[in-house]
């Protein structure tokens, strides 16, 4: 048992470099003469900006539903204060 997770470590540290390298650094530049880091930094830069966009909207969201709550509960409140003859 030793043996295997012994093993399992070495093979894990050895290949620590390339597996903590950032996608930009593991893809080639220069493939058949023609480099894809423009693509890829695009695609890192769309997917930042559309998380981004993500969490704005659920926090605009929460915003909106709260500020509805607060409108309702205070249209109930003046509603329940109002005397009714």
């Amino acid at each position: 048992m030793r043996l295997l997770l012994t093993s399992l470590v070495g093979a894990l540290l050895a290949n620590a470099p390339a597996v903590m390298a950032c996608e930009g650094c593991k893809e080639p530049s220069s493939v058949a003469g023609g480099g894809g880091v423009d693509g890829i930094s695009f695609g890192f830069s769309a997917s930042v900006i559309f998380m981004l966009a993500m969490v704005g909207g659920i926090l605009g969201g929460f915003v909106w539903m709260i500020a509805r709550s607060c409108r309702q509960l205070e249209a109930a409140h003046r509603s329940a204060s109002v005397p009714q003859n």
